[in-house]
């Protein structure tokens, strides 16, 4: 299936002439003219918008009333305002609203200082509140699942995370139970919310209701440091983002990447690095004496191992593991072959069928990249399971079947 061909149009935005891709949403398309139009529900990841908040409404030449930027497809000579005196009074309204029953939890909330509704409530709210009643209070915080815990008082319903978990993972755990005041997030069965994906909803979430489980009350923002790295638990290496404080591991984020994760993270790649400081991990080099192992410098440890490979010389072999980067592998093989003079150096993990389908891929109509997947007339799938083997690829088919109608055949 080919992809869409983008056709840009012009259109004017607070007086400025902008050009933007044709059927862009106009909360998109602003960003192109250095506009913001704050906005909570509005995830294009997502699909479909739904305009729940309302926060994103401007005034368009031409229609009487205020229309929501997240849903209106930016047309060739529209005319947009979003600094008029009837959209600021909205947006106020808006914030006002939302503020009612959303408790004064900022000191205390993992969302503090990383929060779009603290940035909105100071750059688009009133600055104040009538609301002189008493607020709607739900039991707090329950755990949602055993990484993820909720406050339901804190939620503004912008439906973000059941939206992610009917129409992206497609795990169809997440609802809104009740109606009107008493509405509030959870699983329809009341049971953990426990799927290969649902750490994404925390990211997802704008406010603080949906917070990590490892991660609560551990760091505040201006506490910690961000360090880009790729996740290597699996054949697709996600782009992710390590907090990093004090310099141990507090949480891995997603580090949007198109081409390879489109954003998305599996919990495997979130959660899994906790391991790294567990009790049983090794953190300092060993080296066996009188047959005990015993803690060294890693200078000396270095020497020993680099004694024990010059005596086998060329007869040493090496076999690289599937979790192998490129680099690494590289590396590998100049140590083997340009300083012991060995070319017993392996790597087929997969077996003799991993070496035949790697030969029979090189054929030029199968070099695709992973967001090809999404427009391709069709899809196999060859004796693997992609959710457990590469789990951001089982969302990109899923991505591609739902949206594109990409046919998908299954042989194992």
């Amino acid at each position: 299936m080919p992809r869409p061909v983008e056709e840009t149009i012009t259109f004017s935005i607070d007086g400025l002439e902008v050009q933007a891709p044709a059927g862009a949403m106009l909360v998109d398309a602003a960003k192109l003219g250095d506009v913001e139009i704050p906005y909570f529900c509005y995830e294009p990841k997502l699909g479909e918008p739904v305009g729940a908040c309302r926060m994103c409404l401007v005034e368009i030449e031409g229609i009487p009333k205020l229309q929501t930027a997240c849903s209106t497809p930016v047309r060739d000579g529209m005319v947009v305002f979003t600094q008029t005196d009837r959209v600021k009074e909205a947006q106020e309204a808006i914030v006002e609203f939302l503020l009612i029953n959303h408790p004064l939890d900022c000191p205390v909330c993992d969302k503090g200082g990383e929060c779009p509704l603290q940035d909105i409530t100071m750059g688009w709210g009133p600055g104040r509140s009538r609301f002189i009643e008493p607020k709607r209070h739900f039991v707090k915080p329950l755990a949602l699942s055993p990484l993820i815990a909720i406050d339901r008082e804190r939620c503004i319903l912008c439906y973000r995370c059941v939206r992610f978990s009917q129409e992206i993972a497609e795990d169809h755990q997440l609802v809104l139970q009740e109606r009107s005041a008493d509405t509030y997030v959870s699983t329809f069965d009341g049971h953990p919310y426990v799927a290969p994906f649902s750490g994404n909803i925390i990211e997802l979430c704008p406010v603080g209701a949906l917070t990590s489980q490892p991660y609560r009350f551990r760091a505040r923002p201006w506490d910690i440091e961000g360090s880009g790295s790729l996740c290597t638990l699996c054949p697709a290496q996600c782009n992710v983002e390590f907090t990093v404080r004090d310099e141990r591991v507090l949480r891995v984020l997603s580090r949007d990447h198109e081409g390879v994760d489109d954003g998305w993270l599996c919990d495997k790649g979130r959660f899994a690095y906790q391991s790294v400081h567990v009790d049983e991990r090794v953190t300092h080099p060993l080296v066996r004496v009188d047959g005990e192992l015993v803690p060294v410098s890693w200078e000396r440890a270095l020497d020993e191992a680099a004694a024990a490979l010059r005596a086998a010389g060329s007869d040493t072999g090496a076999v690289a593991g599937g979790e192998t980067t490129n680099e690494e592998g590289f590396l590998l093989a100049h140590l083997m072959r340009g300083a012991l003079g060995s070319s017993n150096l392996d790597s087929r993990a997969g077996g003799t069928l991993a070496l035949e389908l790697h030969a029979a891929l090189h054929a030029p109509a199968l070099q695709a990249s992973v967001p090809d997947l999404e427009f391709a007339h069709a899809v196999l799938v060859l004796d693997c399971e992609p959710v457990d083997d590469a789990p951001v690829l089982d969302l990109r088919i899923r991505k591609g079947v739902r949206r594109n109608a990409v046919k998908l055949a299954i042989a194992s």
